[in-house]
């Protein structure tokens, strides 16, 4: 079982950032706490309109500034990275096979450059969110199974994109 841990305020800022349409980005700086699985959010980054090089009410794509920016804060600041974003109001939170296929190059990379460190995802639809972390490996995600508030509140995820593909690796999502 692997938490996000964070402050409601946080959580808040987060939400209404990712809410507002589909396929909203930002980014969290997290501290792993390997004892707890539990990624403790330091910080939000909300991605800007501006800072996107495409996006639809389906997919999203980062200019080629951005990644070593985000990558760069993490690094500084001995952190770990959260991702998120949103499919809009309506629909189940799960990533989709096009979110998947983005993991391919970009997790294995991330962790690469951030020395090993976990990483995070999440998705959100509305107030639901499905998450996957990787640990352990750059290939076989876990389930994050929750978001609590500091404050003692607590968001179980949807938990429907590796029950839909269980088991996953993500070498087995590729089409070659």
């Amino acid at each position: 079982m692997a938490v996000l841990s964070l402050p409601r305020s946080t959580y808040k800022a987060a939400l209404a950032h990712l809410s507002r349409k589909p396929e909203q980005v930002g980014f969290f700086l997290a501290d792993w706490d390997v004892t707890r699985n539990q990624f403790v959010i330091r910080n939000w980054r909300p991605v800007s309109g501006r800072d996107l090089e495409y996006r639809s009410d389906f997919h999203v794509s980062l200019k080629d500034h951005v990644r070593p920016r985000i990558i760069k804060w993490a690094w500084d600041n001995n952190a770990s990275l959260v991702e998120a974003h949103s499919h809009g109001d309506f629909g189940a939170a799960m990533f989709s096979p096009s979110d998947l296929s983005g993991f391919e190059d970009w997790v294995p990379h991330v962790r690469w450059r951030l020395g090993g460190k976990p990483y995070g995802a999440i998705v959100t639809a509305g107030h639901a969110f499905d998450g996957l972390a990787w640990i352990d490996s750059s290939r076989h995600p876990h389930q994050l199974d929750a978001i609590e508030m500091t404050e003692g509140e607590s968001v179980a995820a949807t938990s429907r994109t590796l029950a839909w593909q269980a088991p996953v690796s993500l070498s087995d999502l590729s089409d070659d």
